[in-house]
């Protein structure tokens, strides 16, 4: 896709970030209903991720590595350094510096997207009467408990 923001896996980085904020979800729901008769339910928050929330942060995370990578190209094309040494390193300067940039709008994107899924979560957990949600997505649930995945999904796509 581009050439410096290559090296770096965006679908590894946005899932990680999701699922530590839907397994603390997760967590939540449980704290205040630990009293009552607990009715355990699970969602699969690898499949949130895949099919909720990266395709809302495609086109706009794409749109924006495309204009920063473009920033970039002008901006290392600018350098009027002699010593190729030093060249190297103000480039890389610039490629962190807009690296970082890229990060900045990769968190603006995504931590809405998050508080709409926890929402979901909690929404489609109270209708069904589910008061401790666990992260289903490496198979930690063995037994038991109800899936919510595919209403969590249908609810985030209204």
């Amino acid at each position: 896709m581009s050439k410096y923001f290559a090296g770096k896996n965006r679908t590894a980085i946005i899932g990680g970030l999701a699922l530590l904020v839907l397994v603390a979800a997760g967590a939540s729901l449980s704290l205040g209903k630990a009293q009552e008769k607990t009715t355990v339910g699970y969602v699969n928050s690898q499949r949130l991720v895949e099919e909720f929330l990266e395709p809302a942060v495609q086109e706009p995370l794409t749109r924006e590595t495309d204009r920063l990578q473009k920033e970039l190209d002008a901006e290392i094309a600018k350098l009027q350094v002699e010593d190729e040494d030093q060249k190297l390193k103000e480039a890389q300067a610039l490629r962190d510096k807009y690296q970082a940039m890229l990060d900045q709008k990769k968190q603006e994107l995504i931590t809405p997207l998050l508080l709409q899924i926890r929402e979901s979560i909690q929404q489609v957990a109270d209708a069904r009467g589910i008061t401790v949600v666990l992260d289903n997505s490496y198979g930690l649930v063995l037994y038991g408990g109800m899936d919510l995945t595919d209403e969590v999904l249908k609810d985030l796509r209204q």
